[in-house]
C-alpha cells in the first residue's frame, strides 16, 4: 500500500494535453478538448466549482471547438470538421481538402465557417452542406467573427483586408485594407469591431463604414527591450463596454471602449503555451485560457480575481524533494509548496534547461540553463551560484554523500565539488550527453550520451570501459539513468528525442561486462527518469503521468501505481517526466500535470557485495604512458578526409594535424591510420584502404574535431609559457575551437596555479579559473568579459585597463590588486578587495555585497552599485 498527497491546483484540471476551450451558451460550463493516442476527451467543468461533471471519449484527435447552443460541439483537425451531439455522438464530418480547418461558428449556432488558406466557406450547421464560397483573394485567412444574431461573418488576412459578408445574401458590406489581422470580435450589437492585429495593435473600427474610433484601443508589446507582440485572440463584453485581448506578450488585457483606455491586465501563466487558447462567457463573468497540460486558467472578467491558484509549471524539468518542501522547475519558472501545509512561492527562471534536486540538509539545488543555485529555498538572496563551461544538456545528478554534482552539458559532463562551488573535471564524449548517476560508495560515474560509459572516481577521474545501449534501435536517446545501492545501472531510453510515438525501454544493465539483465518495452509513452527507492526496487515515471514499479527480484511483474484516471486512456503527450526521491517518498508529475508526493512501503533488500568497479588493465596501461602533446602528439598519424565535412574546413584539418606531427594523404594507401569520414563519402573508399593493406581508424567529423583540439594539459602548458609562441599559440587555437563547434573549448582551469605570470597578451575572456592561483599575475589590458575568477586567489594582481564586464569575482582574494578598468556589472560578493587600488575603475552596476573593502582606494563617483549591510567600506566612504 502506498500513501500519497497531490500539490498543485485541482479545480479546471485533468489529465492530458488541453487543445481547446469554450464556454457553454448559459455560462455555468466550461469545455475542453484533451489529446489521446489516436483519440480525444471531450471534457465539461462547472465554472462554480472547477469540477469535471462530464466526461465523452471521442475517437481521433480533434484539437479546436466551437459550442453550439444545444450543448454540442463542432470540432476540427486537419483536414477534418465534424459536429458532435450533446452526448458525443457524430451528426456529421466533412473532410473535403487535407487543410481544411474551423473557422468559426455563429452564436445563434446557425452557421460555421471552414476555411484552407485563402479560401472559406459557409455552412449550415445542421447538415454541414456549403451554403457558398467566399471570394479566395486576400491570401491566408487568420481571423473569422460572426455577429450575435449570425446575420454578419467579419473575416480578416494576412494581407491586412477584413470583409464584412451578408450571411444570408453573400453580399460584401463592407471592405478595409490595414496590417496583417489575427483576431475579430463584434460588439452585441453588430455596431462595431473589435480588431487585433499581428503587430500588436487593437483597434475598435465603427460599422459599416470599417472606420477606426480614435482614442480606443492600445497595443500589445514585449517588455523592455521591447518590440511589437501580436494580438492573438479579442472579445467584447456582452454590454458592449469593454473588450478583450491576448498577446503574444502573454498579456491579457481589458479595455474600455468607450475612450477609459486599459482596465487591467493579466499575466497568463507560463504553463500555457504561447497562443493559449482563450475564450470569454457569453454572460461576460468569466475568463479561461489553456493549453498543453496542466489546470486551466480562469479569471473574473470584471476584476481579474483568479479562480485557479497554486498550479504546477508545465511542462515540468525538475523535481526536488526534501523533508519541508517538494519543489517544480519548469523553463519559466520554479515552484515549491511546504509538504506540510501545501502552500507555494513561485520564482521566475531563465530558460530551459532547468532542473532540481534537493539535498537531506534541506537546501535545494536549481539549474538555470547554465547557473547553478544551492540555497535553503527558492527564493534565497543568498544562494551561492556557480556557472557552468557550457549549458547543460540533461539532468543534475548528486553523489550518495552530496559532496559531488554530476552535469551533462554538451560534449561533457562536468563533475563538481558542491561545497566549494569548483569544477573538478570535465568528462569528454563523443555525443551529446544526456545523464549522469553515481556508483556505490561514489567509487565510480556512469555517464550516458549514445553509450553508457563508466568513470572510476578517486583523484583524477579516469575512464574505466563504455557499454553500448542495446534497445534493438540505431538512434537512441537516454532519458533517465540511476545505479542501485549495489551497482546495478538503470537506464530509460528511446529511439529519439522528437519520434511521435515513442518506442521506449527500461533496460537494467550489469557495469562489469555490460550484460543486460532486463528489458521492458514500453511502447506508446515516453519513460522518464528512472530511480532505485529502497533495495531492490526500482521506479520510472511515464509522459502519462503513471509511476512503474519493477522489483529486481522479478523484472516482468513490473505494474503501474494507482492512478486517477483509468488506465486505458493515454494522453497525447511525450514528456520525458522528472523524478525526485527522499527515502520511501518519491515524487513524479501526475497525469493531470500536478505533483504526487507517494510514500513507498518496504521493499526486498538487494542481495549481494557492492560493484566497485576497477579499470581495465589495457585502459589503466595506456593511460599510464606519458601523453605527448602539440609537435609530438599525432606523430606516426596518417590522415585521410573523405566526403563532405560540415564545421571543420580543409585548412583547419590539414593545418591542424601537420601542427601535431601527424601527415596529410590525398588518396587511399597503406600508411593510412585514420579514416575521417564527413557526408556522402565515396562508397569504395574503405573497401580500398582495406584493399591496400592499412589498419586504420574511423573517425565522424565529431571524433575528428574531438581529437584535432587541444587537450586540457595542452591548454594549461600553453597558459604557463611551456610551449614556444605559447600565447599565439593559445589565442590561435581559441580561434579555431569556436569556428569549429561555435563555441569556447571547455578547458579545465580551476585551481590552474598562473601566479606571476605574465598572461596580458592571452585571450582571457569567457574561460572558468575558479579557485585559480593568480596572485601577482600580469593581466593588463586584458578582455575578462565574462571570465570567471570565483574564490581564485589575484593578491597583487594588476588588472589595468581590462575589460571585466560582467566578470565574476565572487569570494575572491584581490588584497593589493590594481583594477583600473572597466568592471561595470561585475561581481564582487564577497570577494576580499583590502587595500585594493579602484581609482579608475568603471564599476556600475557592480556587485558589492558582503565585500571587505577596507582600505581599498575607490573612485570618487561611486553610483548604481549593490551593496548590503554586510559589506565593508573605506572608512567615511558610502555609494
Amino acid at each position: 500500500m502506498t500513501l500519497r498527497r497531490d500539490y498543485g491546483a485541482s479545480r479546471f484540471n485533468a489529465p492530458g494535453e488541453f487543445t481547446a476551450i469554450g464556454f457553454s451558451s448559459d455560462s455555468r460550463s466550461l469545455h475542453a478538448l484533451v489529446l489521446g493516442q489516436n483519440a480525444s476527451r471531450w471534457l465539461t467543468f462547472a465554472v462554480d466549482t472547477g469540477a469535471v461533471t462530464a466526461r465523452r471519449e471521442l475517437d481521433d484527435e480533434w484539437r479546436s471547438l466551437g459550442v453550439l447552443p444545444d450543448g454540442g460541439l463542432v470540432v476540427d483537425k486537419w483536414g477534418a470538421v465534424r459536429r458532435l451531439s450533446a452526448d458525443g455522438e457524430a451528426v456529421w464530418t466533412v473532410s473535403d481538402t487535407e487543410r481544411l480547418r474551423l473557422g468559426a461558428v455563429s452564436p445563434c449556432g446557425a452557421w460555421l465557417v471552414t476555411f484552407e488558406d485563402a479560401q472559406a466557406e459557409l455552412r449550415d450547421v445542421r447538415s454541414g452542406a456549403v451554403v457558398r464560397r467566399l471570394p479566395a483573394e486576400d491570401g491566408d485567412l487568420y481571423a473569422f467573427a460572426f455577429s450575435r444574431d449570425g446575420r454578419t461573418l467579419a473575416t480578416g488576412s494576412a494581407k491586412g483586408i477584413v470583409r464584412l459578408h451578408d450571411v444570408r445574401s453573400g453580399d460584401e458590406l463592407g471592405k478595409r485594407k490595414s496590417t496583417k489581422v489575427l483576431a475579430l470580435a463584434f460588439s452585441p450589437t453588430a455596431g462595431h469591431l473589435l480588431v487585433g492585429h499581428g503587430n500588436g495593435k487593437v483597434e475598435l473600427w465603427q460599422l459599416p463604414d470599417l472606420k477606426p474610433v480614435r482614442g480606443i484601443g492600445g497595443r500589445h508589446e514585449f517588455p523592455p527591450p521591447g518590440g511589437d507582440a501580436g494580438c492573438r485572440w479579442v472579445a467584447v463584453s456582452p454590454d458592449g463596454a469593454r473588450g478583450f485581448s491576448l498577446g503574444n506578450e502573454r498579456a491579457l488585457r481589458a479595455w474600455s471602449l468607450a475612450g477609459g483606455g486599459p482596465q487591467f491586465a493579466l499575466d497568463v501563466p507560463q504553463r500555457h503555451a504561447q497562443g493559449a487558447v482563450t475564450a470569454l462567457s457569453p454572460d461576460g463573468r468569466w475568463l479561461a485560457t489553456g493549453s498543453t497540460t496542466g489546470a486551466l486558467s480562469v479569471w473574473s472578467a470584471d476584476a481579474g480575481a483568479p479562480l485557479v491558484e497554486d498550479a504546477a509549471p508545465a511542462p515540468i524539468a525538475g523535481l526536488a524533494l526534501t523533508p519541508r518542501v517538494v519543489a517544480a522547475a519548469s523553463s519559466r519558472t520554479c515552484v515549491a509548496w511546504d509538504r506540510a501545509t501545501g502552500r507555494a512561492t513561485a520564482i521566475a527562471t531563465a530558460s530551459s534547461p532547468t532542473d532540481l534536486r534537493g539535498l537531506s540538509s534541506g537546501r535545494l539545488v536549481r539549474l538555470d540553463y547554465q547557473s547553478i543555485f544551492v540555497g535553503d529555498a527558492l527564493e534565497s538572496t543568498d544562494s551561492e551560484a556557480f556557472e557552468l563551461s557550457e549549458y547543460a544538456s540533461g539532468s543534475l545528478a548528486l553523489s550518495r554523500d552530496e559532496k559531488l554534482l554530476a552535469v551533462p552539458t554538451q560534449y561533457h559532463v562536468e563533475l563538481w565539488d558542491l561545497a566549494r562551488s569548483v569544477r573538478i573535471a570535465a568528462l569528454p564524449h563523443a555525443n551529446r550527453t544526456r545523464a549522469a548517476a553515481f556508483g556505490p560508495r561514489d567509487a565510480w560515474l556512469v555517464t550516458a550520451d549514445e553509450s553508457l560509459h563508466l568513470w572510476r572516481l578517486g583523484g583524477a577521474p579516469t575512464p574505466i570501459r563504455d557499454i553500448p545501449i542495446d534497445n534493438g534501435r540505431a538512434n537512441k536517446y537516454v532519458h533517465g539513468l540511476a545505479v542501485s545501492g549495489r551497482g546495478l545501472v538503470a537506464v530509460s531510453v528511446g529511439v529519439d528525442e522528437n519520434h511521435y510515438y515513442p518506442e521506449c525501454s527500461l533496460l537494467i544493465v550489469d557495469p562489469r561486462g555490460g550484460e543486460t539483465l532486463a528489458r521492458l518495452p514500453r511502447p506508446g509513452v515516453r519513460l522518464g527518469q528512472v530511480a532505485f527507492v529502497g533495495g531492490a526496487r526500482l521506479v520510472v515515471t511515464d509522459s502519462a503521468g503513471r509511476l512503474l514499479r519493477v522489483d529486481l527480484t522479478d523484472p516482468a511483474r513490473a505494474r503501474w501505481l494507482d492512478s486517477d484516471d483509468d488506465d486505458a486512456w493515454t494522453p497525447h503527450c511525450h514528456e520525458a517526466l522528472p523524478l525526485a526521491i527522499l527515502g520511501d517518498d518519491v515524487a513524479h508529475v501526475g497525469p493531470g500535470g500536478n505533483i504526487i508526493v507517494r510514500t513507498l512501503g518496504p521493499a526486498e533488500p538487494e542481495v549481494g557485495e557492492p560493484i566497485l568497479l576497477e579499470p581495465d588493465p589495457a585502459e589503466a596501461s595506456r593511460r599510464a604512458e606519458p601523453t605527448p602533446t602539440f609537435e609530438q602528439r599525432l606523430a606516426g598519424a596518417r590522415f585521410l578526409f573523405a566526403g563532405r565535412f560540415k564545421t571543420t574546413g580543409a585548412d583547419f584539418r590539414e593545418s591542424t594535424v601537420k601542427e601535431l606531427g601527424g601527415e596529410v594523404a590525398s588518396k587511399p594507401d597503406a600508411r593510412v591510420t585514420h579514416l575521417a569520414i564527413g557526408e556522402k563519402p565515396s562508397a569504395t573508399v574503405t573497401a580500398t584502404l582495406a584493399a591496400k593493406g592499412a589498419k586504420f581508424e574511423t573517425l565522424s567529423e565529431t571524433a575528428l574535431a574531438a581529437l584535432l583540439l587541444p587537450t586540457p594539459d595542452e591548454a594549461r602548458a600553453l597558459l604557463r609559457g611551456e610551449v614556444q609562441d605559447a600565447a599565439a599559440r593559445w589565442n590561435a587555437w581559441r580561434k579555431r575551437y569556436v569556428e569549429v563547434r561555435g563555441e569556447d573549448f571547455p578547458t579545465a582551469l580551476q585551481g590552474i596555479d598562473l601566479s606571476g605570470l605574465d598572461l596580458h597578451e592571452y585571450q582571457l575572456k569567457v574561460l572558468d579559473f575558479t579557485a585559480a592561483n593568480l596572485a601577482g599575475a600580469k593581466l593588463k589590458g586584458v578582455d575578462l568579459f565574462d571570465t570567471v575568477f570565483r574564490n581564485a586567489d589575484l593578491t597583487g594582481a594588476d588588472l589595468t585597463g581590462c575589460n571585466g564586464f560582467r566578470t565574476i569575482f565572487s569570494g575572491a582574494k584581490l588584497n593589493g590588486a590594481r583594477l583600473g578598468g572597466r568592471f561595470a556589472s561585475a561581481r564582487f560578493d564577497g570577494a576580499v578587495l583590502a587595500d585594493a587600488d579602484l581609482r579608475d575603475a568603471e564599476l556600475q552596476y557592480a556587485n558589492f555585497s558582503g565585500a571587505d573593502l577596507r582600505g581599498a582606494l575607490l573612485p570618487k563617483q561611486l553610483r548604481d552599485v549593490k551593496h548590503d549591510a554586510r559589506t565593508r567600506w573605506p572608512d567615511g566612504t558610502r555609494p
